[in-house]
């Protein structure tokens, strides 16, 4: 999957402070109080880095030249798994949503960057614990089928243990709107018998949100929903069965 393609065409003005205005005072709310220095890692167009900045000396880094044009603190445009910057050069590296997102290819060498870059802290927070398989999508054009949000993987609190070992876990928590997840059964099930188109976007999903990019033959277009008995009937079952949970994870790590 190309995610590079998805991601250099993103529509970034869907993203905006009033959006993430509670997320960005949780997010202040834990950083240390010995921090001055933070380096965001896949900043975006800086709707948080730009926030941060009014506290603290921040630099941002993306790798789309678009995004950061909207970016106001100091920036760099780079890669996560490459970046070209001194080691140990903030007191904090901060990221957000950017995790879930990155190929295995690039994955292992993005934690080390945040590991060298970083002299003391860590902060993350990605989904939480959310099934990448939810949100799954056909092309229409070359019938490939993938995340809607091209979110790769999931997280649990546990899994950034193993990530960090040369750390301790300082803080960690789920923050912000209620969502229902799938149960992972009803999931299986509801892949085997209904085709992607049509059940995911699920109906309700707002007009702004239906366009979509596929990241192998890099055809856009609309998803429609289009029902299906079967799917809607695991849906309802699952309503039943399942609870929502808050819908990010924060973790806070310090170096041992």
């Amino acid at each position: 999957m190309d995610n590079k393609i998805v991601y250099d065409k993103f529509d970034w003005s869907r993203i905006n402070h009033s959006f993430l205005k509670e997320k960005n005072e949780k997010i202040i709310d834990c950083i240390p109080t010995n921090v001055s220095t933070i380096i965001d890692i896949g900043c975006g167009n800086g709707v948080i880095t730009n926030v941060l900045g009014q506290q603290y000396d921040v630099t941002g880094v993306d790798r789309s030249e678009h995004a950061l044009s909207m970016v106001k603190t100091k920036k760099v445009k780079a890669n996560s798994e490459n970046i070209p910057l001194p080691d140990h050069s903030f007191d904090m590296v901060f990221s957000s949503e950017l995790l879930e997102h990155i190929e295995d290819g690039v994955f292992q060498k993005t934690i080390q960057e945040f590991e060298r870059l970083t002299k003391k802290y860590i902060l993350i927070t990605v989904p939480n614990n959310e099934n990448p398989n939810k949100l799954l999508i056909k092309c229409p054009s070359c019938h490939y089928i993938y995340n809607s949000p091209n979110h790769l993987r999931r997280f649990k609190a546990d899994d950034f243990n193993k990530l960090f070992p040369n750390y301790r876990l300082l803080k960690q928590f789920s923050f912000g709107k209620k969502v229902r997840y799938y149960n992972s059964h009803l999931l299986n099930i509801k892949k085997k018998i209904s085709p992607a188109r049509s059940w995911i976007p699920y109906y309700w999903m707002p007009e702004n949100k239906r366009k979509t990019i596929c990241p192998k033959c890099e055809h856009e277009f609309e998803n429609r929903y289009r029902f299906n008995l079967f799917a809607t009937f695991i849906d309802i079952l699952n309503v039943l069965i399942s609870q929502k949970k808050s819908y990010w994870l924060f973790v806070l790590f310090e170096k041992k």
